[in-house]
C-alpha cells in the first residue's frame, strides 16, 4: 500500500512538471423542461471523445483541443437530443445553458428523500461547497459544517455525527462507495476533532438523518455519502498558509479532457495557533497532523470513466489529563489509509452502472498511565449501484455489496475505570473480530403515482447477511411525497433499519455471539417549501423506535433485551435575507431515551441534547470584503453524577459510587464563532484570500466534563476543545 501511494504521488509530481497545454474550456448546465437539474445527461462534441456526463446537479465542464466549428451535443432517454454549433479558439472559456425538452412534453414530479440535505437540487434542502467554505469555526470541514443542520445533536465540539439522539457509530460515512469508518483526524475517547478528507476533493455530498433509501444498510440512524471530483477542465495551483499550518493543491488535465490528476496535501502544527492564545501548556504534544489525498480520474468513453483515489492521513497529540486517582499524559496516534477504484458508465441507453473497489486501514494508539492499547481496523470492500430509467420520470435503483472487516486490539488495559495509574492491576488483552456481510437491495421511484402527477413515491426493501453469525434480515422502506403547489411538498415516511452492535459484544468471553442485530423503526412527516432556487425552509417530526438493543446479562453477558425511543422536531430556513446578507438557522428538538448495554433503568440517552439552535450568516460589505457569524446554542446534555466514593485499601484508592444513570446534565453549550474574509488579485492575475477567524469570541467556559478531587468530594470543571477564545489568521492564493 505505501508503494502504491509512493507511485501514485510521483507520477503525479511528473505530471504538473510537463503539462503546458492550453485547450479551450467548455461548461454549463443542462436542464429539463422546468428548469430542474438533469443529471447523467451526455454532453459532447459530434465525432471526438471530448465531452462529461453531466453531475448531479446537472453542471458539466470538459476541455477540448479541437477548434474551428463544432456540433455540442446532448443527449439523454426520455428527451429530445440537443445539437448546438460552435465555434471554438484555443485557450477560451465557453460556458452554455442547454435545456432539454421531454419528448412527452410531461412534467416530471420531483422525489425527494426524506431527511435529506446535500449540494443537489432537488434532492433535498441543499448545502453549497461555498456554504462549508463561509461557516466560520468549520475550518472549510464537511462534517463540522454537517453540523450546524437539524437533527444533528451538539454532544461536543467534535467532528462526530450524533444523528437524533443516536451513536455516532450509528452513521455511515460513505466516500464514491467505500466505507470510512474512521473519517476524523486527532480520534480518542471524545471522537475526533475535524475530518481527514479534504474539501477540495469532493464534488458532491448527500447527507440524511433518517428515513434513508434502501441503498444504505447495516446503519440505524443517518447517511454521509460523498462523491470526489471528475477531471479537472484546467490547471489550478493552490497554496495556504495559517497559524495552525497550511495546505498545497495542485488540479491538472492531462491528454486533453480525458485524464486529469488531483493532489491535496495539508500538514498542521497547532504550536503557533496555542501560543498566541495562550493554551500550550495543556498539552504534552502539541497535535499535529498530515495527510494527502490523490485522485486520478480518466474517461475512456463518452459516458465510462474510472477513478482512482488514495488517501493517507497521520496525527499525534499529549494532552494532560487530570483525574482523581492519577495526573498523567495521554497521548494518541492514528493513522488512515484508503484506496478506493471507481468505476461508472451508461451500459445502454437507460442503464447507469458505478462499481467501487476498496481497502482502508485504520491504526490507532491510546496510553495513559496503564493503559497501552493499540486498534487496528482493516476493511475490504466491492459495491455495485446501478438506476435503470424506464422512461423519463420512472427509475429503478438496484445494487448489491460485500464487505469484510476485521478488529484488533492488543496491549494492556485496566481492570477498573476507577484506576488507571501506572502498575495498577490490569489485563492483557491480544485479541481480533473479523466477519463479512453482504447486501442487496431495490428501490422504485414512481412519480405521478396512480395516475396524480403531484403524487410521487419511493418504495424499496434491503437485505443484510453476516456469514459468520448467520444472521439475515429484510428491510422495507418507503416514503409518499404531495406536491401542494409548484415550490411546497409534504412528505411522509416509514423504514426498518438494522445494524450489528459493537463487535466487541460478540466475543464469547466477554459478550455473546448469538447476538442479534439492533433495530429501529423511522416514522418522518415533513414539508418542504423553496420560493426560489436559493430560499428553503422545512419542518420536519420524526420518531424512532428501537428494540434489541445489547444489554448486560447476568449470564449471556449481554442479550437484545434493550430498547428505546427517540422523538422531535425539526426546523430550518435558508436563504437570502438582503441582497448582501444570506445563511440559514436551523433548530432541533429531541427527546430520546434508552435502556441498553450497563444501563440499569430506563433513562435518558447520552445524547440527549434536548434543544439544539445554530445559527449562520454571512454579509458581503463590498465584493472584496466579507464577513460571517457561527452561533451556536445547545441544552446541557445528560451525566451520571458522582454521589459519594468508598475507600479501596488493596489499591489505596477511593472507588465512585454513582447516582441514578444521566440524571443531571452540563451546563448548556454557547459558542460565537466570527470570520472576515478579504478577496483580491494579487499581481493582476493570483486570486487570494486573506482570513482572519475568532472561534468562542465571548470566551464561554463550554464543558468536556469533570475531574475529581481524590475522595470524589471536590469536583473541577474540565474544558472542551475551544473552552477559551482561539484567533486564526491565514491566506491562500490561488495560481
Amino acid at each position: 500500500m505505501k508503494s502504491l501511494y509512493i507511485i501514485v504521488f510521483v507520477y503525479a509530481a511528473l505530471v504538473l512538471n510537463i503539462y503546458s497545454q492550453t485547450p479551450a474550456v467548455i461548461e454549463g448546465i443542462v436542464t429539463g423542461d422546468n428548469n430542474e437539474p438533469l443529471p447523467y445527461v451526455n454532453v459532447y462534441i459530434a465525432g471526438t471523445f471530448d465531452g462529461s456526463m453531466t453531475a448531479e446537479d446537472g453542471s458539466f465542464s470538459f476541455i477540448t483541443k479541437k477548434t474551428g466549428e463544432v456540433e455540442l451535443v446532448a443527449s439523454i432517454v426520455g428527451y429530445e437530443q440537443h445539437t448546438r454549433t460552435l465555434n471554438l479558439e484555443e485557450s477560451k472559456h465557453y460556458t452554455y445553458t442547454i435545456r432539454l425538452r421531454s419528448k412527452a412534453l410531461e412534467t416530471q414530479t420531483v422525489v425527494i428523500s426524506a431527511s435529506s440535505y446535500g449540494t443537489e437540487e432537488g434532492k433535498g434542502l441543499v448545502v453549497s461547497p461555498m456554504d462549508i467554505l463561509m461557516t466560520p469555526g468549520g475550518a472549510a470541514d464537511i462534517f463540522q459544517t454537517l453540523k450546524t443542520l437539524p437533527g444533528l445533536t451538539q454532544v461536543s465540539e467534535s467532528a462526530e455525527l450524533y444523528v437524533r439522539g443516536g451513536n455516532p457509530t450509528e452513521t455511515v460515512t460513505l466516500l464514491d462507495g467505500a466505507s470510512l469508518y474512521h473519517p476524523y483526524t486527532f480520534e480518542s475517547a471524545y471522537g475526533g476533532l475535524f475530518s481527514n478528507i479534504n474539501t477540495n476533493i469532493i464534488r458532491g455530498m448527500y447527507f440524511s438523518s433518517g428515513g434513508f433509501s434502501a441503498k444504505y444498510g447495516n446503519v440505524l440512524s443517518g447517511v454521509l455519502d460523498m462523491q470526489t471530483h471528475n477531471e479537472p477542465a484546467h490547471t489550478a495551483y493552490n497554496i495556504g498558509l495559517n497559524l495552525a499550518g497550511g495546505g498545497l493543491s495542485a488540479h491538472v488535465p492531462v491528454a486533453g479532457s480525458r485524464l486529469g490528476v488531483r493532489v491535496d496535501a495539508r500538514q498542521s502544527y497547532t504550536g503557533p495557533v496555542m501560543w498566541l492564545n495562550g493554551s500550550q501548556d495543556e498539552f504534552t504534544v502539541m497535535p499535529r497532523s498530515r495527510d494527502i489525498g490523490a485522485l486520478v480520474s480518466g474517461r475512456y468513453s463518452d459516458t465510462g470513466r474510472i477513478k482512482l483515489y488514495m488517501l493517507a492521513a497521520q496525527d499525534k497529540q499529549g494532552v494532560h489529563v487530570r483525574r482523581a486517582e492519577y495526573n498523567g499524559a495521554f497521548d494518541g496516534e492514528s493513522g488512515n489509509y484508503l484506496i478506493n477504484l471507481h468505476h461508472s458508465d451508461a451500459i445502454t441507453s437507460r442503464l447507469v452502472a458505478r462499481t467501487s473497489l476498496s481497502a482502508s486501514r485504520y491504526t490507532g494508539l491510546w496510553k495513559l498511565g496503564v493503559l497501552d492499547l493499540e486498534r487496528a481496523d482493516d476493511v475490504y470492500k466491492i459495491r455495485t449501484d446501478a438506476e435503470y430509467f424506464y422512461s423519463s420520470k420512472w427509475r429503478l435503483l438496484f445494487g448489491a455489496e460485500a464487505e469484510y472487516r476485521t478488529f484488533s486490539y492488543m496491549g494492556r488495559i485496566p481492570d477498573e475505570d476507577y484506576n488507571i495509574r501506572p502498575g495498577a492491576p490490569s489485563t492483557v488483552i491480544d485479541v481480533e473480530y473479523g466477519g463479512s456481510r453482504t447486501g442487496g437491495y431495490a428501490e422504485l421511484e414512481l412519480p405521478g403515482l396512480f395516475g396524480y402527477r403531484n403524487l410521487s413515491a419511493v418504495a424499496g426493501v434491503r437485505f443484510d447477511y453476516i456469514d459468520e453469525l448467520d444472521l439475515l434480515w429484510f428491510d422495507p422502506r418507503v416514503t409518499l411525497g404531495y406536491a401542494v403547489g409548484s415550490n411546497s411538498t409534504v412528505r411522509t415516511s416509514f423504514g426498518i433499519f438494522q445494524q450489528t452492535p459493537d463487535p466487541r459484544l460478540y466475543d464469547p468471553a466477554l459478550g455473546n455471539p448469538d447476538l442479534k442485530p439492533m433495530r429501529a423503526v423511522h416514522y418522518i412527516a415533513a414539508y418542504d417549501y423553496a420560493p426560489s432556487s436559493n430560499t428553503n425552509f422545512r419542518v420536519e417530526l420524526y420518531h424512532k423506535e428501537y428494540d434489541r438493543l445489547p444489554l448486560e446479562h447476568p449470564e449471556l453477558n449481554y442479550d437484545n433485551g434493550g430498547y428505546g425511543y427517540a422523538r422531535g422536531i425539526d426546523i430550518m430556513a435558508k436563504g437570502r435575507l438582503l441582497p448582501r446578507l444570506e445563511g440559514w438557522i436551523s433548530y432541533g428538538f429531541v427527546d430520546t431515551k434508552r435502556k441498553w448495554l450497563d444501563y440499569e433503568e430506563y433513562a435518558p440517552s447520552s445524547y440527549d441534547v434536548t434543544h439544539n439552535l445554530t445559527l449562520i450568516a454571512t454579509y458581503r460589505i463590498t465584493d472584496a470584503f466579507r464577513t460571517g457569524v457561527n452561533f451556536k446554542y445547545a441544552t446541557g446534555r445528560p451525566f451520571t453524577p458522582v454521589t459519594g466514593s468508598v475507600y479501596r485499601e488493596e489499591y489505596d484508592v477511593y472507588e465512585p459510587v454513582y447516582g441514578p444513570k444521566n440524571s443531571e446534565r452540563y451546563n448548556n453549550f454557547r459558542r460565537l464563532d466570527l470570520r472576515f474574509m478579504y478577496f483580491r488579485q494579487l499581481f493582476g492575475r493570483y486570486f487570494t484570500v486573506f482570513f482572519l477567524e475568532a472561534i468562542n469570541v465571548l470566551d464561554i467556559n463550554n464543558l468536556f466534563g469533570y475531574t475529581f478531587s481524590r475522595d470524589y468530594s471536590e469536583r473541577e470543571e474540565i474544558q472542551s476543545y475551544f473552552g477559551r477564545r482561539t484567533v486564526v489568521f491565514g491566506v491562500a492564493v490561488n495560481l
